[in-house]
């Protein structure tokens, strides 16, 4: 474990731990909480990735089983107008059936969905990133039910295998995405930074230059929205898990090692943003990156379509993911899905709704339309020739992905969600918070 070495900028923050200068460059040497590399994936590929293109209320069903309900989350600003000119043609093509459509803001769907749960409100499809608390209790419809064959043999088999419960698929693979280093191209040469970083070492001396110039070294965005994955590639990167050997770890010591390390970025190396514990991703982390203002994120495969309805000008790269401890290269895998509940005699147009959606001109539209890349097969094929695509399409191989068939990662993430950006305050007890998460994991259903 780290030792105290001189009085902290960071204060303690693990057991008695305290970040300083010499901890925090401790860390980043790979010879603080055990050096042997924990590999979280890649098995020895190597990730090649390109340079991006920029240029690139509801009614409750009751009494007609023709009438269906669809509850997804905000993607982009043109998500909504997608789902209803899908319900548009989709009635226009299946008269007398009903589509009614609800798109929610990514930062309140977990509530608004949850309300809808406990008052058994349950919509006919909702499209989430979690399914497995749902299916443990009962309360979906198995995608075998709901999809022809052919539609259900075309998902790509990673994305396939990571919708099952128990033996059975109660996820529809919905969208994907990956992640990489962003980074600014102008700020690197302003700085006379030659190439993006490929350890943390290396991304704490260029955050620094960056820093020195007058703009933020690293966007860290530890607030409520997404930061399960600013966390998972933290991790990742350095040779933690959220589990191990199928019994989560989430308060390893290696875990804790690395939310160290999101302190020292804030509080000792002081290269982020004000308040990364607060920040969340879109507004809080991509626009300013967007903006020119920022040196590196990590960014996603979705990110291009949003700097350009932005009307970004910037002049951006992408790189693998730095890492630490020896961690070979890797990218984290998002999934989310389409699942149905089991409303009364909803199934057929649940079922004729859902094989319209994946129907491959339907589905390549709504994955140009907001920046995703595709979980079937014949999608990729239709997309391989695509600039906005084909740089992550490559990377899927290597795709890592939350323990989201383990009915307990619900309660883990929603108290990831809430209690992570804390551990960034300092002098807070870094341990205490993972303590929190690994207490969520263990004790709850997902329900």
């Amino acid at each position: 474990m780290l030792t105290a070495t001189s009085c902290a900028a960071g204060g303690p923050s693990a057991s008695g731990t305290t970040l300083d200068q010499t901890s925090c460059d401790k860390i980043t040497s790979g010879t603080a909480a055990g050096a042997s590399p924990n590999r979280p994936g890649g098995g020895g590929q190597s990730l090649n990735v390109q340079q991006a293109s920029l240029e690139t209320g509801l009614p409750r069903t009751t009494t007609s089983s023709k009438t269906i309900s669809f509850v997804g989350g905000a993607y982009t600003g043109t998500t909504e107008a997608y789902w209803k000119d899908l319900a548009g043609k989709f009635e226009a093509a299946n008269p007398g059936y009903k589509v009614n459509i609800r798109i929610i803001d990514w930062n309140n769907i977990d509530q608004q969905v949850s309300t809808m749960i406990q008052t058994k409100q349950y919509p006919d499809i909702l499209n989430q990133n979690k399914f497995s608390g749902w299916a443990a209790n009962g309360l979906l419809q198995p995608v075998d039910s709901l999809v022809t064959p052919t539609v259900g043999n075309d998902f790509i088999p990673s994305f396939k295998k990571n919708s099952y419960y128990q033996g059975s698929q109660y996820g529809l693979p919905l969208i994907a995405s990956t992640r990489a280093l962003f980074y600014n191209k102008d700020i690197f040469a302003k700085v006379g930074i030659d190439k993006p970083p490929a350890t943390w070492a290396e991304l704490v001396a260029s955050a620094k230059k960056i820093k020195e110039a007058g703009y933020t070294g690293y966007g860290l965005p530890l607030g409520g929205e997404e930061n399960q994955g600013e966390w998972s590639l933290w991790m990742w990167s350095n040779g933690g898990d959220w589990k191990s050997n199928d019994q989560w770890s989430v308060n390893s010591e290696r875990n804790v090692q690395s939310l160290n390390f999101l302190s020292c970025l804030a509080n000792v190396y002081k290269v982020t943003q004000a308040n990364p514990g607060q920040t969340n991703r879109t507004d809080g982390v991509f626009r300013p990156f967007a903006n020119g203002q920022t040196g590196m994120i990590m960014g996603a495969s979705f990110a291009p379509s949003l700097f350009k309805q932005w009307n970004s000008t910037v002049n951006y790269g992408i790189a693998p993911i730095p890492v630490n401890n020896g961690t070979e290269p890797f990218t984290l895998g998002v999934q989310d899905y389409l699942v149905s509940f089991k409303n009364p005699g909803n199934t057929e147009a649940v079922s004729k709704f859902l094989n319209f959606f994946y129907q491959t001109d339907n589905y390549v539209r709504f994955l140009t339309s907001q920046g995703f890349l595709p979980t079937t097969q014949t999608a990729s094929t239709a997309l391989k020739d695509d600039p906005d695509f084909a740089p992550y399409l490559d990377l899927l191989p290597i795709a890592k992905f939350y323990p989201s068939t383990d009915p307990a990662f619900p309660k883990a993430q929603g108290t990831l969600e809430a209690q992570l950006g804390t551990a960034l305050t300092p002098g807070t007890d870094t341990k205490s918070v993972l303590d929190q998460i690994q207490t969520a994991a263990t004790q709850g259903n997902g329900g």
